[in-house]
């Protein structure tokens, strides 16, 4: 303490010897100074919180990619596979399933087929007249691993013999009374990917898919010159070293990028990257116009101060010659002053100016009164001059204190009025500088707010997966509030042209089933409506309740007698030929061009419709429209009624699972912990004898 009363003392004697406006200054710049640095703080916990929510949008992103060629590879693993059911390959007719290769290839334009003996022979190619001599698979490797597993295999890009260019293949084996038969190769265009990606990244992102060789399979930018080409070593190395995340690292051009990425379940990476020069240049610029309205805001306060210094020191000056003419006992007028105080210490200073002359001039008479009797009184009159002019000294200098004391005076209350402003705001300043001391106190929190984002990203994955192929989750439904909320998605789905009617059933039953996946349905009967009507036409969704009776359910064997709710979908569009009627829910059959539709549309509805325990029955005639009717079951049982809006299967299990009887054992196969604990304890609840095994070959030894 005695160290900083030194220095305080020091600097005290220094800024007393200095002009008013260099202290002003001075001040101001120190004030400055807690400002630019808070500014400083600021800017780092932007760039990294920036930094962070871009890693984050990257590894987003590249699963987002992930997904997206996954469901390219099952549709092409989807289309191999039904073809490996055809009956004239199991017959051995190549010439005949040729033909029906060319027509299914017509949902993935750009592809093609082969068909190769187990030991690599090509026997066919849609790339070649059937009957051609072909050379060789070029992944002899590949159909022996599709046997031996007894799956389809995906390839990494290697040049093909037959089509001379880079491509990867889905292969999938054929066998015919368990014996190997053929090998069906699907070539995936890599311009299938590369169309893909542009449709979701054009914002200057480098995007890329590689194969499990880290090969290109694609990439945004100059696909063409690194197709099949390796990727880069750094992003290799961080591959190796993890399945997904992110890494920064050089692209094959050699700028540094920061890239995140995924994992497909076959192996392939998906990587989306941002240039490092693209993530800095907004940031700098933020701090580059930071410092230059700092640096603004600093000189025009150093500016204010000078003309205010430069205003005050005026006026202070001018009271100051004016004190010392006082003190020398000269006669002066009243003042101009900067402010108030000062104006107050210039009146007193010209009111003890004129009370001194008046002053001086008694003494003067005195004086001339006196000199008559000097003579005879010359002691005691020196004496009494002597007293007077000791007298007039003190009056004088007690007058001239008294001067300076409210000069002192008003000047201080000023500076203390501007000290309080100045203290106050920095006393704020050092609270919210003390609070960023303590800012590891809140790093659960942030830990815990990240999980929970990674959670979400993860559960996006999980939905975005679960349109394509999820178990369904039950849950009660009305249909009337369903098509309510899904009016406005349906407006937009249809063109202008298409005008929507909606005849919903008043006292419509509710329903249990997936309020996801009837979404779904909905939309897509809505969107084959739409198809049917290219000029324009009327669309009308009705609901109401129905019954089946056990004379009607004798013509369906999976139908049940009992209660139904009703969902209608119906067009006045060109309808469907009465020989097609019973094909439109076949995978892959339908009507439409090759980029209209895959004809899984309405195969995926009826899959779940059935799933759900329901009927559907289409009706149409040829220029007089379709009528589709989607059958669910009436939802009998009084649930429990609880805050949610909803109730998922995994809450009414206690409602709807029935108890064990005595001997009974159930098998779990869970391999996430949680999930698997949860379910052995409601089982054991149930009273059930539970085995617990976290993968295949656990459950296969228990």
């Amino acid at each position: 303490m005695s160290l900083l009363r030194v220095w305080i003392s020091k600097a005290s004697a220094v800024f007393e010897r200095r002009p008013l406006w260099h202290q002003l200054a001075f001040l101001a710049f120190v004030t400055a100074l807690p400002l630019l640095f808070s500014s400083y703080l600021m800017y780092k916990r932007l760039v990294a919180n920036e930094r962070q929510s871009t890693l984050q949008q990257l590894s987003v992103n590249a699963k987002t990619l992930a997904g997206m060629a996954e469901n390219e590879i099952e549709i092409h693993a989807a289309i191999a596979t039904t073809l490996a059911l055809s009956p004239a390959l199991q017959r051995g007719d190549l010439a005949a399933f040729w033909r029906e290769s060319k027509g299914a290839l017509q949902f993935v334009p750009g592809s093609w087929i082969d068909v190769t003996t187990p030991a690599g022979k090509t026997l066919m190619s849609t790339l070649q007249p059937f009957g051609t001599l072909l050379p060789d698979t070029a992944e002899p490797e590949l159909i022996k691993r599709a046997f031996a597993t007894g799956r389809y295999q995906v390839g990494n890009m290697v040049v093909g013999p037959v089509s001379n260019k880079f491509r990867s293949v889905v292969e999938v084996p054929v066998f015919r009374n368990g014996e190997p038969l053929y090998s069906i190769s699907i070539g995936m265009e890599p311009l299938r990917f590369l169309n893909g990606m542009k449709d979701k990244f054009t914002h200057g992102e480098v995007v890329a898919i590689l194969d499990r060789a880290r090969r290109f399979v694609a990439r945004i930018p100059a696909h063409d010159e690194r197709v099949g080409s390796l990727a880069s070593e750094g992003w290799r190395a961080a591959i190796e070293n993890s399945a997904e995340g992110w890494t920064r690292n050089q692209t094959v051009e050699g700028l540094w990028s920061v890239t995140g990425y995924a994992q497909t379940k076959h192996g392939w990476t998906t990587g989306v990257a941002l240039l490092e020069s693209d993530i800095q240049s907004p940031l700098t610029t933020i701090l580059l116009s930071s410092l230059l309205i700092s640096g603004v805001l600093v000189l025009l306060s150093m500016f204010l101060v000078f003309l205010v210094a430069r205003h005050l020191s005026g006026g202070i000056a001018g009271i100051a010659a004016a004190a010392r003419k006082v003190g020398d006992g000269i006669t002066i007028e009243p003042l101009p002053a900067p402010f108030l105080e000062a104006q107050i210490v210039a009146t007193t200073l010209a009111m003890a100016s004129a009370e001194l002359q008046h002053r001086d001039e008694q003494l003067k008479l005195a004086n001339s009164e006196l000199e008559a009797k000097v003579t005879e009184r010359t002691a005691a009159l020196r004496a009494e001059m002597q007293r007077r002019e000791e007298a007039e000294t003190i009056l004088r200098q007690a007058q001239k204190m008294d001067a300076i004391g409210q000069l002192t005076g008003g000047i201080a209350h000023d500076f203390n009025n501007m000290l309080t402003i100045v203290i106050g705001n920095l006393d704020t300043l050092h609270r919210r500088l003390k609070s960023l001391d303590n800012a590891g106190d809140f790093q659960s929190l942030v830990e815990a707010a990240l999980e929970g984002a990674r959670r979400a990203a993860k559960l996006t994955d999980r939905l975005l997966a679960f349109a394509r192929q999820q178990s369904l989750q039950p849950e009660e439904l009305n249909l009337n509030d369903l098509i309510g909320s899904v009016s406005e998605m349906l407006t937009r789905t249809v063109d202008e042209t298409v005008k929507i009617e909606t005849v919903l059933g008043a006292g419509l039953w509710s329903t249990f089933a997936d309020g996801n996946q009837l979404e779904n349905a909905l939309i897509n009967l809505a969107i084959n409506a739409r198809d049917a009507m290219p000029d324009g036409g009327k669309l009308t969704i009705e609901t109401a309740n129905a019954s089946f009776d056990e004379e009607y359910v004798k013509h369906f064997p999976e139908l049940q007698a009992g209660q139904y709710v009703m969902l209608s979908v119906s067009d006045t569009g060109s309808g469907i030929p009465p020989d097609l009627i019973d094909k439109v829910f076949e995978p892959f059959f339908t009507t439409k061009t090759a980029d209209k539709g895959t004809g899984l549309g309405l195969a995926m509805v009826f899959g779940f419709v059935k799933q759900s325990g329901g009927h559907i029955r289409m009706y149409s005639e040829s220029g007089l429209g379709t009528l589709v009717k989607v059958y669910l079951p009436r939802l009998t049982e009084t649930l429990e009624r609880t805050s949610l809006p909803h109730r998922k299967l995994a809450q009414i299990a206690d409602v709807l699972a029935p108890r064990a009887r005595p001997g009974e054992t159930v098998l779990v196969v869970e391999d996430d912990e949680g999930v698997r604990n949860y379910s052995v304890g409601v089982l054991e609840e149930l009273g059930y004898h539970v085995l617990a095994a976290e993968s295949g070959d656990g459950a296969l030894d228990l």
